[in-house]
Order: structure tokens, then sequence, then C-alpha cells
């Protein structure tokens, strides 16, 4: 079994969404991204650091139908297993992007600040970009699906804990990757965890924001292209005084 098919036995997504490829984008400040390109490694912030409040609610009866990517036929049934332990729930390291790849002015302002850039990639790409030690089948996962946007209510069912949303981020069209690795152990001490990937395959684009001038965006294409060699790196279309 080679790696790829190894990988393909912890990734899991949600019924709703298929085992279809996707893309999505990232936004984040232009020091994560030089420190995603330095160090070829993803900061991955834990669920419980969001400010979203509800997103630190946790049950202790958690199991989600879930389908194994190589699992892909709707004719199969879909199991339901425990996938993500209760006490994991907020502790797990949490990706989040969006599906929308149409520039966003208030995703820039939120999620980028003024020195900023936003990566593009592919649902596959992103899971294919991880390396990761896949010997042992089972101790390491990937859970991923788009969120649902609700009013969100005290009593949450177990799917609806990963995956539901409040209404108010509904602009957000989020994508989300939950992490379940082996070799992270210090899940209630560190904020963050930080994900072994290889840079060339994960990033397809880079963006840069509209709020850095446009020599000083030539200027940081050019040097990622250099140092790091990846050629698609463009800036912002968006048109500010």
């Amino acid at each position: 079994m080679n790696n790829e098919q190894k990988r393909m036995n912890w990734y899991y997504y949600l019924p709703s969404d298929g085992p279809q490829d996707r893309v999505i984008c990232q936004y984040m400040r232009l020091d994560y991204l030089i420190q995603l390109l330095e160090t070829r490694k993803y900061y991955v912030s834990r669920r419980r650091e969001f400010i979203d409040s509800n997103e630190h609610y946790q049950d202790f009866k958690l199991s989600v139908p879930i389908t194994p990517a190589h699992k892909n036929s709707y004719s199969e049934q879909v199991p339901t297993e425990r996938i993500i332990s209760y006490f994991d729930i907020i502790h797990c390291p949490t990706s989040c992007w969006t599906k929308n790849t149409k520039e966003s002015y208030l995703m820039w302002k939120s999620y980028a600040t003024e020195m900023g850039a936003r990566i593009k990639t592919t649902v596959h790409n992103l899971v294919a970009s991880l390396e990761i030690n896949f010997e042992k089948e089972g101790d390491n996962k990937v859970v991923c699906g788009s969120m649902n946007y609700k009013e969100i209510h005290p009593s949450f069912d177990e799917l609806s804990q990963l995956f539901d949303k409040d209404i108010v981020y509904a602009d957000e069209d989020e994508f989300r990757f939950y992490f379940q690795l082996s070799d992270d152990t210090d899940k209630k001490k560190s904020r963050f965890c930080l994900i072994p990937v290889d840079i060339n395959v994960m990033i397809d684009e880079i963006l840069l924001s509209p709020f850095i001038c446009k020599d000083a965006a030539t200027k940081i294409a050019r040097m990622i292209k250099c140092c790091y060699g990846i050629d698609n790196v463009e800036q912002s279309n968006i048109k500010l005084k």
C-alpha cells in the first residue's frame, strides 16, 4: 500500500459533501505565510482558541456519521463511528477555509490584517500535502466538511457539534478540517499545532493583500518566487484609494 492509499484510509468527509475535490482558500497574516514557507509547517489553532463561544461546547456522546474517502460509493451504507473522541472536540487542531474563491474585502480585514495574503488549494491537495507517518493505520485522521449555518441552541446533536456554526458567520462559507494526530500529545497546554507539509503540493496560488502598496507587493512576490519556488504569486485586484 503506497502513501496515497494509506492517506485515503484516514481521510474522512461528510456524506453531504461527497468525495469530490473542491477549491478552497484561506486568508492569513503575512508573517504566518512566511513562517509556513520557511519552516514547511502549517500553523493550526485549536478549536478552543476560536472567538465564537459555541466552539467551546462539547458533548460526551459524540458519534459522527462520516465516510472514509476510499469508500466513495453512495450505495454503501454510511458508517457511524466515533472518529473524534469527546475529550478532543475542543482541543482538536482545526483549520478553517472558505469555499468562496472570489476576493472578499471583509475577509481581508477580518483574517489577514493590512499585511496579509490568501492561499488557494484544493481539499485533496491539502490532504496530500500533509507529511505525516501513515504506517500505523488509524493513528492519524483528517475529518472535513462544509459548515452549516443556523441559529445555535444550547443542545447540539452529534453532527452539529463539529459542522454547525452560528448564522452570523454565514458570509465565511467555510470548509473545515479537523486533524487527529498521533504525536499531538500536548492538547491541553499548547494553543496550536504545527503540521509538516509539502508547500508545493499545498499551495496552488498566493494572493497578496490589497492593503500592501504595489511596489512592496512586487518585491514580496519576487522574494517568494526566488526563495520558495512558488511562481503563482499575484496582488489583489481590489482597488483602494
